[in-house]
């Protein structure tokens, strides 16, 4: 039994290493950034190169979808390279096949489940990525109308759109404000605004920002007022989210319909027949 023990513990070791490569960096206290890297930081940064190195060879870009990954990542917005997130997903494969096939030690026929637990590990981590991605796109639509509004409000100011995204940039938070400082960034550089809007909307791929976008691009080419186009913009995204949120609302009660009949129902009839029915057979007997 030691040798199993043995394999169970060193794939439970790499599984903590795999995850640990993907979790985000806390906030360290100041006293722990003076005094240098903890413990964690440290095991966390030697994770992230072992992930990596495993992440390099040509023979993992071969076991994973690599386009599909660097796509999920680009739209996830994480900070771990592309070779980590390969290493991840090909680390956490490898310690599902080996912990079933540690299994398969003891229960043999589970050995004949090692494929599936191998693809299902990576399909799992590119969903959890996929998922991840879905939310920050959730949070940049809904931050799309506050952008209008102060863009609306610096231009009628008189600004150029180009000064107007550089002075709107800082006031939003959350992804959106942070991949409108990448392009404000950009167009510092020497990148036209509309070139740094359109890469933002590829790298995002939010549709009410690629609406904004898109009217800006026509406002400049047809030389109309900007002010009046964004606020028909604006128009439009409050119009779709209060359709969204109706939307919403009727699927209210198809989603409440499965913990209602399963959950809440049974409980009832417990409460209110179930003392009905055992005075009924006692009165029987």
């Amino acid at each position: 039994m030691a040798p199993e023990w043995l394999i169970l513990l060193l794939v439970g070791l790499s599984v903590a290493l795999a995850c640990g490569g993907v979790m985000p960096r806390r906030l360290r206290a100041p006293s722990a950034q003076a005094s240098g890297p903890g413990p964690s930081a440290r095991l966390r940064e030697a994770s992230n190169r072992a992930l990596a190195r495993l992440g390099h060879g040509r023979w993992a870009l071969r076991l994973v979808r690599a386009h599909a990954l660097r796509r999920r990542r680009e739209l996830a917005g994480t900070r771990a390279g592309f070779e980590t997130l390969v290493g991840t997903e090909v680390a956490l494969a490898l310690c599902s096949g080996v912990g079933i096939l540690a299994f398969g030690s003891l229960f043999p026929p589970a050995i004949a489940l090692s494929p599936v637990a191998v693809v299902g590990a990576a399909r799992g981590f590119e969903l959890a990525l996929a998922r991840r991605a879905r939310r920050r796109q959730e949070r940049m639509a809904g931050n799309v109308p506050d952008l209008v509004e102060l863009l609306v409000a610096t231009t009628d100011a008189g600004m150029s759109p180009g000064v107007a995204l550089r002075r709107t940039a800082p006031i939003l938070h959350g992804p959106l404000g942070d991949e409108l400082r990448r392009a404000v960034s950009e167009v510092e550089l020497g990148v036209p605004w509309q070139r740094a809007i359109e890469r933002m909307v590829a790298r995002t791929d939010v549709p009410s920002l690629r609406a904004l976008a898109a009217a800006l691009s026509r406002s400049q080419q047809l030389g109309t007022v900007l002010g009046s186009t964004l606020r028909r913009v604006a128009a439009d995204l409050r119009r779709e989210r209060r359709t969204r949120a109706e939307e919403a609302g009727r699927k209210a009660p198809i989603k409440m319909l499965f913990p209602l009949v399963f959950l809440i129902l049974p409980a009832f009839l417990l409460l209110t027949v179930g003392p009905v029915v055992l005075a009924t057979i006692r009165s029987f007997h």
